[in-house]
């Protein structure tokens, strides 16, 4: 898919009209994502880093590093060699807690990497083993303070428990390196007191283990406004989070790190499948599926907003509810829940699936010869 184009449409509808797209379509609106780093930078105390793992897309990371971030949430060596490329200069951080010792070392010596996230006393021996102990290299320890209600757990493969974590903090700080703590409350999370509950543990954990806690980093779950969403606004979220710093560290209270994903870009994209085939009134099959661009669709439980379009007109009248596949040959290839449609959706149409700019274009797969899908910068999009 190409970056900055030569055209650029004012909404849907003149897309529509003016390429008629016969394939899967990113509809971008580069206003939309910089007014979510504007809501972030406002908002939130401290610094702001995106994960790269939500959308890696090249003209993503150019705009946010052109917004002003810094520094960004990596997971493998790929993503470092994107940032480099991309947002030349920037900060990483190595936060996915599992990797090799190549990787380690690769992160260090080739990225420049010097903030490493663990959440298990091996890979303190594992880091060790590549970087020496020194007061340059901060060694992140990732906890888990419980489940937070209506999110997509990362707990069951992230995060020691909070007396794990104090003798991680405590062995760490005794080896001489930097030491910093994170957490993460878990994808498209709804419950902003989690957040609360994770900054207390912080605060008892740097306690206990006696390290002077100069960063905290609280990690993304910021939600977007799916329409099946009952999260309240980001606001609420900063609130909290700057009420329980308060609380838990009064006047010491570290620098805190947050690295949304979802929350900084979902709203920035919307997706334009056509239909290629209806059946029975009952079912729709798109030029993309699970296997695509609506693959978190089978993990995350979201209900994005959507229309149809006859050409350049939303399409309307008496709706039902339709099962919607898609084009490959794989009856997994389905999305589990049913969809509102207008009755007369029929072949050529499209469907523009708003809030799709997390998950979708990071997770496509070329299965069944089903590999092209094109990029477009519209600046009115749904939302």
């Amino acid at each position: 898919m190409g970056r900055a184009p030569s055209r650029r449409y004012a909404n849907t509808a003149e897309l529509i009209a003016a390429e008629e797209p016969d394939n899967p379509s990113f509809l971008f609106s580069e206003r939309l994502l910089v007014n979510a780093i504007d809501t972030f930078k406002s908002g939130f105390d401290g610094l702001l880093t995106y994960a790269v793992k939500a959308n890696p897309s090249p003209h993503i990371l150019e705009i946010m590093h052109r917004e002003g971030l810094t520094a960004y949430d990596v997971a493998s060596n790929t993503e470092m060699a994107l940032i480099n490329q991309y947002a030349p200069g920037a900060t990483m951080h190595y936060n996915n807690p599992i990797k090799s010792r190549r990787e380690i070392a690769r992160a260090y010596e080739e990225f420049g990497v010097r903030s490493f996230t663990i959440d298990h006393v091996a890979q303190l021996d594992q880091l060790a083993a590549v970087i020496p102990p020194s007061e340059d290299v901060e060694v992140t320890v990732r906890f888990k303070a419980g489940k937070a209600l209506k999110s997509y757990d990362f707990g069951t493969k992230f995060g020691v428990m909070e007396d794990g974590a104090i003798s991680i903090c405590t062995l760490t700080k005794a080896m001489g390196y930097s030491t910093s703590l994170c957490f993460h409350v878990g994808s498209q999370c709804e419950d902003a007191y989690a957040y609360e509950r994770h900054i207390a543990a912080a605060g008892r954990i740097a306690l206990a283990s006696g390290i002077e806690l100069g960063r905290l980093n609280v990690g993304g779950g910021f939600p977007a406004t799916y329409p099946s969403s009952s999260a309240p606004p980001l606001d609420v979220y900063f609130d909290t989070i700057r009420t329980a710093v308060a609380d838990t560290f009064g006047s010491t209270k570290p620098q805190l790190i947050a690295e949304p994903g979802r929350g900084l870009v979902t709203g920035s994209t919307s997706l334009l499948l056509r239909v290629k085939h209806q059946r029975g009134e009952q079912s729709v099959y798109l030029n993309d599926g699970v296997y695509g661009s609506l693959m978190e669709a089978m993990i995350v439980e979201f209900m994005p907003p959507l229309r149809v379009w006859r050409g350049d007109r939303i399409l309307t009248g008496e709706s039902w509810g339709f099962t919607i596949f898609g084009p490959t040959c794989d009856s997994y290839d389905m999305l589990p829940q049913s969809f509102i449609l207008p009755e007369s959706i029929a072949e050529d149409d499209y469907i523009e699936f708003g809030l799709m700019g997390a998950y979708t274009q990071a997770s496509l797969t070329p299965f069944n010869g089903f590999d092209r899908r094109d990029l477009y910068w519209v600046d009115d999009i749904l939302v």
